[in-house]
């Protein structure tokens, strides 16, 4: 499993700078042009448009696997292990729910695409390869999720972990 999970971290990591690297470029590239040489690049900002839509659906299934996503647990803090474990379990739950909702609903988008066979206006491509990003990203999200659920469930009978004994640090300052 080490081995899948870490082949999975590269691919999340090396897609998710590739595609902020090549949107930065082409977004520079295309202020260069228009402000110094008052030429445009008619597809690059359609380019860049998708490109950072796909970097949000991985970026966001690498907040999950960094636990960066925005959390409320004002309350949850000061809850006995057992009930922070109850609860970590039903958050887990809960977004593994919603990315089952999401990749369902971004295969709906892409097979309605598809029946029509749009394209993209500037680039020509298929658009259901900028679709595709959705359910890409709710499958890679709710692998994230499944693997955190794993994670509470297996480390339930830790006496304390260390995100606990940070809180416990901070509370007293």
């Amino acid at each position: 499993m080490g081995k899948l999970n870490k082949i999975l971290n590269h691919f999340e990591e090396y897609l998710a700078v590739s595609t902020l690297i090549i949107t930065s470029f082409l977004v520079f590239i295309q202020v260069v042009l228009r402000y110094s040489f008052n030429y445009s690049l008619v597809w690059s900002e359609e380019a860049a448009r998708y490109m950072i839509v796909w970097f949000i659906f991985i970026g966001s299934s690498i907040a999950v696997r960094e636990k960066a996503h925005v959390a409320v647990d004002a309350v949850i803090v000061y809850l006995p292990k057992l009930w922070k474990t109850i609860f970590s379990v039903l958050a887990s739950l809960a977004a593994m729910a919603f990315c089952i909702v999401l990749v369902i609903s971004g295969f709906a988008i892409i097979s309605n695409v598809m029946n029509f066979g749009s394209v993209t206006p500037s680039l020509g491509i298929p658009m259901y390869v900028p679709y595709l990003a959705i359910p890409v990203g709710g499958v890679l999200m709710f692998i994230r999720f499944t693997q955190q659920l794993v994670n509470h469930i297996k480390n339930r009978n830790e006496k304390e972990t260390l995100e606990d004994v940070k809180l416990e640090e901070v509370s007293k300052l």
